[in-house]
């Protein structure tokens, strides 16, 4: 299923799949902290809605 968040796809969004990547040189510590921020921004609009409701 696409929307999964146990899809191996989405799992680069998390910081254990991201540190890997980087280790195994698949990804650059910039392309990392872009990552990081991404999922952070994310968790921050999922509070938000939580929030509304």
């Amino acid at each position: 299923m696409a929307d999964d968040p146990d899809n191996e796809e989405q799992n680069v969004y998390r910081s254990g799949s991201r540190e890997q990547l980087v280790e195994d040189d698949e990804i650059t510590p910039e392309e990392e902290g872009f990552m990081a921020g991404y999922d952070e921004a994310e968790d921050y609009d999922s509070e938000e809605k939580k929030e509304e409701e």
